[in-house]
């Protein structure tokens, strides 16, 4: 998703219902991870939402989808080139997402964005 004008270039959003009694092993894994990013890969920030229906959506922004891309080395998932408590934490995350439940299409176009301006 390119962000609008005034705003930093780039946001990555990413979903899942998580697992019964997971919610707490996957708000740390989630801080781990976005600390890391922010500290040592670029990002400028990141944000963890939970809606009523239960769903998860967290969101990472960047200055361009260029930092972003060049992230997340290697071809594995989680790469092996990035620090052991991060691939542990990401390897929670998946662990904590819930197969079986399906998440909907978002679809969503920038109109604005005040949280910059």
């Amino acid at each position: 998703m390119t962000l609008s004008k005034g705003s930093p270039g780039f946001a990555a959003i990413y979903q899942a219902y998580i697992k019964p009694n997971r919610e707490s092993d996957y708000q740390n894994a989630w801080k781990i991870i976005a600390k890391y990013f922010v500290e040592h890969r670029g990002a400028i920030g990141s944000c963890l939402h939970r809606t009523a229906e239960g769903m998860w959506v967290a969101y990472s922004r960047w200055p361009d989808k260029k930092t972003r891309d060049a992230s997340w080395p290697g071809e594995n998932d989680p790469s092996e080139e990035l620090p052991l408590e991060i691939r542990k934490a990401v390897i929670t995350i998946k662990d904590c997402m819930d197969p079986d439940r399906k998440l909907p299409d978002i679809c969503m176009e920038v109109v604005d964005d005040l949280l910059l301006k």
